[in-house]
């Protein structure tokens, strides 16, 4: 049996990491205590898929420790490195149509704190201001990653194109 002491514990743990997230930046102290009795923090040995890509996303993740090489594989693979704490990924569970567009696999053992989308979307329901706050930190987070990823492709391209002879 877990000790009340135990999931305080865990609670408390799960606001300290989140406040520390782009995505919950400015956040009301009452909705981060939402999040922090809704999140769980889980691990996972390296090499273990945590998603992926066309899965249907039930939660998104917030990385508390370890390294997470996203990939995203059409006909050229793209990688996007996670190794900050704070950062998050699974972002897909927070957007229409609700699957993953990458797969999400661990460099190093990690620790994460998972989120599930339906219980973050009651609390943005309760809470409409710290929600739309949440949108705006996600577009903008959305919005670097397809940065690095028009970048990545240009690079490519570039490289193809380079003559060595």
């Amino acid at each position: 049996m877990i000790a009340i002491k135990d999931v305080m514990k865990e609670v408390m743990m799960i606001i300290e990491a989140i406040e520390e997230s782009d995505l919950f930046k400015g956040a009301s102290l009452e909705f981060m205590n939402e999040i922090g009795r809704i999140g769980e923090i889980r691990s996972f040995k390296r090499d273990a898929i945590i998603c992926k890509a066309n899965e249907k996303a039930r939660y998104f993740f917030q990385l508390l420790e370890g390294q997470i090489d996203i990939m995203i594989a059409e006909k050229e693979i793209i990688h996007f490195t996670v190794n900050r704490p704070g950062e998050i990924f699974g972002w897909s569970a927070l957007v229409e149509p609700y699957m993953y567009t990458a797969t999400a696999k661990c460099k190093t053992d990690v620790r994460v704190v998972r989120i599930s989308r339906e219980s973050l979307e009651k609390i943005i329901i309760k809470y409409p201001a710290d929600g739309l706050g949440i949108l705006r930190h996600l577009t903008s987070i959305i919005s670097q990653r397809l940065r690095h990823a028009y970048l990545y492709i240009y690079n490519i391209r570039i490289d193809q194109k380079t003559d060595y002879r």
